[in-house]
């Protein structure tokens, strides 16, 4: 799966939310996004729903492997893709036990989701220590991974969208943390968004973390460059030809 946001603007109100921006997210690839906070501090949140389908911008254009999502269809969007802790959106209660969050996203997915279901999913990720703490007091790379985790493991997600992971102190440099989760979610061969205060965006690229696949946007930038090792967009024939 290939998604590009070319130009995407949210206004609310008359009020800019998010500057018209540039993102390309390509499966197997982690890019990382350099997100202002913006109006009221929603513009990662504006940015995450709108690569989802979840959102319709204000302008722009939202193409899905070269095929403009308003003929494709934001619905099928939405089935393939998912947002990770988004504020207000797909964060847990704050005093909701990981296990709980857990079983709750079992359930939605029509997965066994007792208490046990829970616990033994949260063991298979080496978690069953956390399985009692409340979500507002996880170490904040122990609860991006759950998260992600849980939302890569639903029915046909294909892409993942992580909406500022670094929001709870999680360090990039450290092993484990949201930026190494993302690379490891993305060797599975999942298109992975990484929507970061700038400020982190920075320390990423200044500690030299980036690798060659690695994709970059920055809001406020219309237009994400393509490497020269993406395949060129198939067309819209050979796309409609594919669903």
């Amino acid at each position: 799966m290939e998604i590009e946001a070319q130009d995407v603007a949210v206004e609310v109100g008359g009020a800019s939310v998010l500057p018209a921006t540039g993102v390309l997210v390509a499966a197997g690839r982690r890019a990382l996004v350099a997100v202002d906070a913006g109006h009221d501090g929603q513009a990662p949140v504006a940015l995450a729903l709108a690569l989802t389908g979840r959102l319709l911008p204000t302008r722009g254009r939202l193409l899905v492997s070269g095929h403009d999502v308003g003929l494709w269809g934001r619905d099928e969007l939405r089935r393939r893709t998912a947002v990770v802790d988004v504020p207000g959106v797909t964060d847990p209660e704050p005093a909701l036990p990981l296990r709980a969050a857990v079983a709750e996203e079992l359930r939605a997915a029509g997965r066994p989701a007792s208490r046990g279901d829970a616990r033994a999913w949260l063991d298979d990720l080496g978690l069953a220590d956390v399985a009692d703490v409340p979500a507002r007091d996880l170490p904040p790379a122990t609860r991006t991974r759950a998260l992600a985790e849980l939302a890569a493991a639903r029915p046909a997600v294909e892409a993942l969208v992580l909406a500022r992971p670094d929001r709870g102190g999680g360090d990039a440099r450290e092993a484990g943390g949201w930026w190494d989760l993302a690379g490891e979610l993305a060797g599975r061969g999942l298109a992975v968004a990484v929507l970061v205060a700038r400020a982190e965006a920075a320390v990423v690229e200044g500690a030299g973390l980036l690798r060659p696949g690695d994709l970059r946007a920055a809001s406020g930038v219309p237009r994400a460059e393509r490497p020269d090792d993406l395949p060129p967009r198939p067309t819209e024939l050979s796309v409609e030809a594919t669903l």
